[in-house]
């Protein structure tokens, strides 16, 4: 009987250093409920400016990477900070308006 219980503690205790363990491996699926990318074309001197904006809904800074299908690298890295907004001009003087914008970010 004495060998049972401590084998029971014994794997209830592994258990309890486990499961917080797992329960850290979903974050980065939080943050990507965090923020959201989108481009602008801004028209200046006959000619569109790419931007890529990063919007963070969560209460961390974020590193971003972010690059367009127009120019997918060299990405380019901004922080945002807590609810807050940043955005990077991409590319200068492009005769063209329409361009898709990504990026990833992480805490």
């Amino acid at each position: 009987m004495k060998a049972v219980t401590k084998s029971l503690f014994a794997a209830l205790f592994v258990l309890a250093l486990t499961i917080p363990a797992l329960g850290q491996g979903g974050g980065e699926d939080d943050v990507k409920d965090c923020y959201s990318v989108h481009g602008e074309a801004r028209y200046g001197a006959f000619a569109y400016k790419h931007v890529v904006v990063v919007t963070n809904r969560c209460k961390v800074s974020l590193k971003c990477e972010v690059w367009t299908d127009v120019d997918p690298s060299p990405k380019h890295s901004l922080t945002v900070g807590p609810n807050g907004t940043g955005e990077v001009i991409v590319r200068n003087n492009s005769p063209a308006r329409s361009f898709k914008a990504f990026g990833e970010c992480k805490k």
